[in-house]
């Protein structure tokens, strides 16, 4: 074994003699260990971790992707690719498509923005996987059924699917009926034949032009640089293995897309379905032979562990299957987050999530949560960068590959890494944690010598299989041999690139940082430090209405590098300012009305000027703004009128960070 001396034998010795662990025993010297690693993504996408960009335009998760890099997220999970219900304007929208195509008019941003994102992620080793919805598509409300009563298919998707919306009761045309009408089948039937949820219309998918339009679009995706899918509802799709209702779907559209991919990169394409709970008279093996597929109970099991400090729960909870490598795991889902008001804390999440990231073999899907109103195009928290997140994800990145023990002792929980030449451990606190005591917690497999707290850079001496462990409150410690901690900056959530009125100033500060800088623009040779308390100015450094503030901080090898832009905004008059709304929507190439919350009401109370839209909010409390073909008259404008085109999400007009105006980029 090699060791290398950091700080003087002699240093090393008189400090750590003179502490002393919770039972009085004395801390033995040890030198630290050779470290040569440097934290890197992993090379497959399979072996890495995924963040789900819930609600996030492609601009926004280009915007943000040196900063999901840092946090060691080798994947990226978008919302549904495919031209969404009424443009996107709320998050399940885009679980009604109007087509197997690529959307180029959603909320998202266009094929082009698509296509910037994955030539851009692909510069750093990041993978984007795209969430595909094949099972079926957009109704017209929750209520209108066919005559036999199944969902109303909309009029909408006949634009981009005609030969889908023209076959869809009865074959016309030779192409066969393309929409399932089977409402009495049993077994698995009632499962893959009639999709009862949402008065979703379900899609023919043993049809063969129904399975040419999925392998289309799965074909579009990979050429526009798309690295691996999650299909929806996957579970509601038939395989040939399937005992009532088999058939060769997957064979004619992923198996195809999997070839396809590979010739194209060399790689193999990562995809996992949507299979909640069990399928119905059939067997997992079913899909886990097409793909990986989601183990929605694992994190159930062990919730109640840190309320209920029984660590036995984390340990004993099993996996759906045999085989981790077949599954995918989370701690919140998106269904589960907007249908649940009781939310755990972001440390509670981050600890749940650390054993998943931990665990062998098992994929991970770390939700970025939304905003409290589901507002698409507004990323709603960064807890996805936070360290008590990273530490997790470099973890898994550095030990993907070792092999793993778990165990517990008394309230703690922990999962050792080994592999030749390195090793390492999760150790969670799940009982009440005091920052100044040393405890000792046995590591069965942790070789004798100098670990470091990933978390707060503290030492951590193992000797005998006994690590002498001091806890932040969190309870948290991730036990590497590398003695230096990632940088962190802290900067509050509204000011990771905003738009603003007036003068704005950034406060921010950093910790674990040999070297912190921050510039404007191209003037990188006007830097400045950032110490513990700086506030940033950017009024003077905007150009064209823009601020480019760069963030560089450096700790040992460990280098973090932030970019964020700032719009700085002129009202115009006295009335509410919409700004960057797409021009087509102003040029008179459409209708625009405005729908108040209350009361609810259709109006067009709004002006146009130098490319702003001036709204009238007199008696408002918010409103949303909705597209409507051109010439289109509202008949009845105190109730909602399905025909919208396109719709935003809600305007707030009171909220703090947009008094006054609201940005619509993106819309």
């Amino acid at each position: 074994m090699k060791y290398i001396r950091l700080i003087s034998a002699l240093l090393c010795a008189v400090f750590l003699l003179a502490a002393f662990c919770s039972c009085g025993a004395r801390i033995p010297t040890f030198n630290d260990f050779e470290d040569n690693y440097t934290d890197a993504l992993p090379e497959k996408a399979e072996d890495g971790l995924t963040l789900h960009a819930f609600n996030w335009t492609y601009r926004e998760i280009i915007d943000n992707l040196d900063g999901i890099k840092n946090a060691g997220f080798k994947n990226i999970l978008t919302m549904p690719v495919q031209q969404p219900k009424g443009g996107g304007g709320s998050w399940w929208a885009f679980y009604q498509p109007l087509g197997m195509i690529v959307g180029d008019n959603s909320s998202l941003g266009t094929k082009e923005d698509l296509k910037e994102l994955c030539d851009k992620a692909e510069e750093l080793g990041i993978a984007i996987l795209a969430d595909i919805v094949a099972n079926h598509l957009a109704t017209t409300n929750s209520d209108d059924k066919e005559p036999d009563g199944t969902p109303t298919v909309s009029p909408l998707v006949e634009e981009y699917e005609p030969i889908l919306y023209r076959n869809r009761n009865e074959d016309v045309d030779g192409n066969g009926v393309t929409f399932h009408h089977n409402k009495k089948a049993t077994g698995s039937g009632a499962e893959t034949q009639y999709y009862a949820y949402g008065n979703l219309p379900d899609l023919n998918t043993e049809n063969p032009y129904v399975q040419s339009r999925v392998l289309s679009l799965l074909k579009e995706c990979v050429d526009i640089g798309i690295d691996g899918f999650r299909f929806d509802a996957a579970k509601h799709i038939e395989t040939s293995s399937d005992p009532d209702y088999p058939s060769d779907f997957w064979e004619n559209t992923l198996e195809v897309a999997k070839e396809y991919y590979k010739s194209k990169t060399g790689k193999d394409l990562y995809v996992y379905g949507e299979i909640l709970n069990s399928p119905l008279n059939r067997n997992l093996s079913c899909y886990t032979q097409y793909m990986r597929i989601t183990d929605d109970g694992f994190v159930a099991q062990f919730k109640s562990a840190f309320a209920t400090k029984n660590p036995n729960l984390i340990l004993n909870a099993s996996l759906k299957t045999g085989d981790a490598t077949q599954l995918i795991a989370w701690v919140e889902s998106h269904d589960e987050y907007v249908t649940t008001n009781s939310h755990y804390t972001d440390v509670r999440v981050a600890k749940l999530w650390s054993v998943i990231a931990a665990k062998k073999g098992l994929g991970g899907l770390y939700l970025s949560r939304p905003t409290a109103d589901l507002t698409v195009g507004e990323i709603g928290s960064y807890a996805f960068e936070s360290e008590y997140v990273a530490v997790g994800n470099r973890f898994h990145n550095r030990f993907y590959d070792a092999d793993s023990y778990e165990s517990v002792d008394d309230v703690y929980y922990i999962n050792e890494k080994i592999k030749e030449g390195d090793q390492g451990a999760l150790i969670l606190s799940l009982g009440t944690v005091d920052p100044k005591k040393t405890v000792t917690i046995a590591v069965p497999h942790l070789e004798d010598g100098n670990y470091y707290d990933s978390l707060t850079g503290q030492l951590v001496v193992v000797s005998n299989h006994v690590a002498y462990v001091k806890f932040e409150v969190n309870g948290m410690a991730v036990l590497t041999r590398t003695r230096q901690p990632h940088p962190k900056l802290e900067i509050a959530d509204s000011d990771r690139g905003c738009s603003f009125v007036g003068e704005k100033q950034i406060p921010i500060s950093v910790k674990n940082a040999e070297e912190a800088y921050y510039w404007f623009g191209d003037n990188e040779n006007e830097r400045q430090v950032i110490n513990s308390n700086s506030s940033v100015s950017l009024n003077e450094h905007v150009v064209d209405g823009k601020c480019i503030l760069h963030i560089y901080l450096r700790n040992g090898n460990n280098v973090y590098k932030r970019t964020f832009t700032y719009t700085q905004v002129e009202l115009i008059g006295d009335k509410f300012n919409v700004i960057n709304l797409d021009e087509r929507y102003l040029n008179g190439d459409y209708e625009l009305y405005i729908w108040s919350w209350e009361p609810g009401r259709w109006s067009k109370n709004y002006t146009i000027e130098n490319g702003v839209m001036l709204v009238d909010t007199t008696g408002m409390k918010g409103f949303l703004i909705a597209v409507f073909e051109k010439g289109y008259e509202i008949k009845d404008p105190n109730n909602w009128d399905s025909n919208v085109i396109k719709q935003s999400s809600d305007i707030n007009i009171w909220s703090n960070n947009k008094a006054g105006f609201v940005d619509m980029t993106g819309f």
